[in-house]
């Protein structure tokens, strides 16, 4: 591959120490860029500069991609490694606006994420195991600890054995960009923890990290990867079994028994309260497979929809959840295919006017409408939310004529 530009690699030096994005965004983005401007200098004959004018050869190289057959999920991926380069160039400078900023790349598939059903985890973490066997106790806890907190596997592999305080029954986490949280267990998980410590200083001694292998070593994140793969290998209508997974299973079983997103979205250290909503929907489609089973159910499923209304910082009055129910039945006549919606009034700075945000997800099998709105009243923003998701529908119709 061809030397990295010099506006590259200024680029991957800021993202690094500045904005302290993980090492694999680093890499992920410093291949796509690289690709960029190889596909650049072949497209144009020109060595690779950064111009207002690059509109037309990052189209043509989405364009590629995609007649390449890249997933729109990795097309996506690479145009935001563009938006974030050019942004960065506006920022030092070099170029006065992006060239890049109204592109818009396919539209990202949106699956729901794949978990384990409780009955079958037990059955994962209930198999026996030799109790003297180190790597046996230490997978196990793996597990464990993916499931009862929801860490990422990188969050796994790159565990500080001082950042797990039995004691306190706490984990402090350092997650994406260096963001500390904390995540509590109980009792189970905290005598597993002293177990397995007292079978590591046993058989490897003392470390630094708390995850270790036999030689005393950090797990790698592919070795995690390895021992979940092997652990859900015989868990049924599983499409993936990766840590991921167990983390969603995490997230999933915290909001079937009652808690709510914020508290979720802590818990997991999302930056958006949109990244956790998608774990609603599971519940919403498990209810809608439940209530066909009913009899009746086909000659009504088209005018029902589980609606959620959460508010944060506030309490909602049974007035304020009327107006909400009444507005997204309104929507719900617009389109039959809704099978749930998903409320979020949030009450973002008491002091100030235009605090009262709205955000609301439809629910649509395979193709979910989401709008976000800020007013002076919570009704304001329902209905400036409600009229972006009428547009969004009406222009989702035109689509499919």
């Amino acid at each position: 591959m061809n030397e990295t530009p010099d506006t590259i690699e200024r680029f991957l030096y800021y993202l690094r120490y500045e904005v302290h994005a993980s090492e694999r965004t680093v890499c992920d983005y410093a291949q796509d860029l690289n690709r960029y401007a190889a596909f650049f200098s072949e497209h144009t004959g020109e060595v690779f500069e950064p111009s207002e004018r690059d509109k037309d050869v990052a189209r043509a190289w989405l364009f590629s991609l995609m007649e390449a057959g890249q997933k729109s999920s990795s097309v996506q991926r690479r145009l935001s490694a563009l938006k974030s380069f050019y942004k960065y160039m506006v920022k030092i400078g070099l170029i006065g606006q992006s060239p890049v900023r109204m592109l818009r790349g396919p539209k990202k598939e949106r699956p729901l994420p794949v978990f384990v059903p409780n009955n079958e985890m037990e059955k994962v973490l209930n198999k026996p195991i030799r109790e003297d066997d180190f790597e046996a106790v230490r997978d196990r806890l793996i597990l464990e600890t993916l499931y009862e907190v929801g860490l990422r596997r990188s969050e796994i592999a790159t565990l500080k054995d001082s950042a797990v305080e039995d004691k306190a029954g706490c984990i402090r986490i350092i997650g994406k960009r260096n963001k500390e949280r904390i995540v509590p267990f109980g009792k189970r998980l905290q005598d597993m923890i002293d177990n397995y410590r007292n079978i590591r200083e046993e058989k490897v001694g003392k470390s630094d990290f708390f995850f270790v292998s036999l030689d005393g070593r950090p797990l790698t994140g592919e070795v995690v990867y390895k021992i979940v793969r092997t652990a859900l290998a015989n868990v049924p209508h599983l499409t993936k079994r990766s840590p991921h997974v167990l983390r969603h299973s995490f997230a999933t079983e915290m909001l079937n028994h009652g808690a709510d997103l914020m508290s979720v979205k802590e818990l997991l250290g999302h930056d958006s309260l949109s990244t956790t909503v998608q774990y609603t929907h599971i519940s919403f489609e498990q209810l809608r497979q439940m209530y066909n089973a009913h009899p009746r159910a086909k000659k009504e499923e088209t005018t029902m929809t589980d609606v959620r209304i959460q508010a944060l910082h506030f309490d909602a009055t049974d007035q304020l959840k009327e107006f909400v129910q009444k507005k997204i039945s309104k929507l719900n006549r617009l389109s039959d295919g809704i099978t749930g919606a998903e409320v979020v009034l949030k009450l973002v700075k008491p002091e100030t006017v235009q605090n009262k945000e709205a955000s609301i997800r439809l629910y649509i099998p395979g193709d979910d409408l989401f709008a976000e709105k800020i007013a002076d009243t919570f009704e304001e923003a329902i209905d400036l939310t409600v009229d972006a998701l009428k547009r969004q529908i009406e222009k989702r119709k035109e689509q499919r004529k």
